[in-house]
């Protein structure tokens, strides 16, 4: 599991050329739309009808607006990435880059990615992936605070538990991290949810272990992949009618 070198933009974080390289891509913070019981679903479909309508127009749909809520999280975010390589011990984090897969329609923005180590070769990156979250409001915080596992969060909010597991794929990784972070808590401002794709489940004596992580990641494979093939046949479709 490595993340190839290539895959890993140098486009400036919140720029314009950011938000054009990620038109058309299915990513990370919005494939939880991906991942319901039922493929299709009404926000499924909304969602790959925005992005076939972002690759004929050449225009991004963003449904991000800068509210109090985001401009809080964006400059608590870094904070949190330096906190947590501290704590970590952990020396080269690259910021804020696009993780775009060559060929396809994905891509993914971490906050952080760790650099452990380089293949032989020097073409791959041996990584893992950081989410960080600085919910403004105390009772979102302390409620994703409280969560110790990955399967915690996943009930919790599961449009995060998605969003890291898909930044995992992307990135070839074994182990992710979700950070949560408050600048005005004075004790437990900080708290790190780490998840390993070969996690077990509470395995109960004789019983099969379980990997709820590796499962839900092969699920979410197969949904981007149909996902994908959907947004190609509904191109292809909007491209033979004439425009008028």
């Amino acid at each position: 599991s490595m993340l190839n070198k290539g895959h890993i933009s140098k486009i400036l974080p919140l720029s314009d050329e950011l938000m054009l390289a990620r038109r058309g891509k299915l990513t990370s913070s919005e494939n939880h739309n991906l991942a319901s019981g039922n493929f299709m679903t009404t926000g499924c479909r909304s969602y790959l009808y925005r992005k076939v309508g972002e690759l004929l127009t050449n225009v991004t749909a963003t449904s991000e607006l800068n509210t109090e809520a985001t401009i809080h999280g964006l400059m608590n975010e870094a904070v949190a990435v330096q906190k947590f390589a501290q704590v970590y011990g952990f020396k080269y984090i690259i910021c804020q880059q696009l993780i775009a897969i060559p060929g396809t329609k994905f891509g993914s923005t971490p906050d952080g990615i760790i650099v452990l180590n380089e293949s032989l070769d020097e073409q791959m990156y041996n990584v893992r992936n950081i989410e960080v979250k600085c919910p403004i409001t105390y009772a979102n915080f302390i409620a994703l605070s409280l969560c110790k596992t990955p399967q915690d969060l996943k009930a919790e909010n599961k449009e995060y538990y998605w969003q890291v597991l898909d930044q995992m794929d992307n990135c070839d990784c074994m182990i992710g991290y979700f950070v949560v972070y408050h600048p005005d808590f004075r004790a437990g401002n900080f708290h790190v949810i780490e998840f390993r794709k070969m996690q077990p489940d509470g395995v109960e004596q004789n019983k099969p272990v379980k990997f709820p992580i590796a499962k839900d990641l092969a699920f979410l494979k197969d949904r981007k992949i149909q996902a994908s093939a959907y947004m190609d046949e509904l191109y292809l479709d909007l491209c033979s009618r004439k425009a008028v």
